[in-house]
């Protein structure tokens, strides 16, 4: 169908912009001591994913309770966006955005409760983000794209090159910012908050994991809103035929 070969593109063609990307970035933290005026406190940021010991305090420890927690609390907020926005917003319109605001807001007024599921949720987000790239792997069929959809592989990935030529010009020779910042900055534009947060995570740049998120989230939260809405519009647009084609 049209739709099975519109994931397939857009998967492809991410996939291969996330290879670029992991290219061209540098792993470590050589970089972070420069220009940091805050002193990092390792128990305000994120937790090392691969480190379910929840040694130095009880309350980060792996139980039964925190996981039954976690998963409450998540399934609450996923009940309740959809539930609003099928209250509040047309039919057909993504509960994903309104979900990403209560998840933000959430966390912004109540930080000290969101922090103490902060370990059960890293190891639950990580089993799911682990799901999350085998599920588009599996979408990102080449031979289903050629086949059925050419014109939209290309039009995919003319939009990402666009984006990333954008992503230079501006970011490092008119404002003069960090690759390792840039690079983080357009995976959570055109991946999302787990792409960006895995690879921060791969490239053992630890202070920009909770970053990168954050700023996933923000985008889920603000730019999802505004492309479902334009599309709308876009559809009630007349086609124009080109005659010959």
């Amino acid at each position: 169908s049209a739709v099975s070969a519109a994931i397939a593109a857009d998967n492809v063609v991410v996939a291969l912009y996330f290879a670029l990307l992991f290219y061209l970035a540098v792993p470590g933290e050589e970089d972070e001591g420069e220009d940091m005026d805050v002193k990092y406190d390792a128990g305000d940021g994120p937790v090392d994913p691969e480190d379910f010991s929840g040694e130095g305090s009880e309350k980060e420890a792996i139980t039964m309770p925190s996981l039954a927690i976690s998963m409450t609390v998540a399934s609450s907020l996923v009940a309740l966006g959809k539930i609003l926005t099928k209250a509040l917003f047309p039919a057909g319109m993504s509960a994903l955005p309104l979900i990403s605001i209560l998840t933000v807001a959430g966390a912004t007024i109540f930080p000290k409760f969101f922090q103490s599921m902060r370990t059960t949720g890293t190891a639950i987000g990580v089993i799911f983000m682990q799901m999350f790239f085998a599920a588009s792997g599996a979408a990102g069929s080449i031979k289903l794209v050629l086949e059925q959809a050419p014109s939209l592989f290309l039009f995919s990935a003319l939009q990402v090159s666009i984006h990333f030529i954008s992503l230079i010009t501006i970011g490092r020779f008119m404002l003069g910012l960090k690759p390792k910042e840039l690079y983080l900055a357009s995976n959570a534009n055109v991946g999302g908050p787990t792409t960006a947060a895995a690879m921060a995570q791969a490239k053992e740049w630890k202070r920009s994991v909770l970053p990168a998120l954050m700023i996933g989230i923000l985008g889920y939260a603000s730019a999802t809103p505004i492309a479902l809405a334009l599309g709308q519009v876009l559809l009630k647009l007349p086609i124009i035929k080109i005659p010959g084609m």
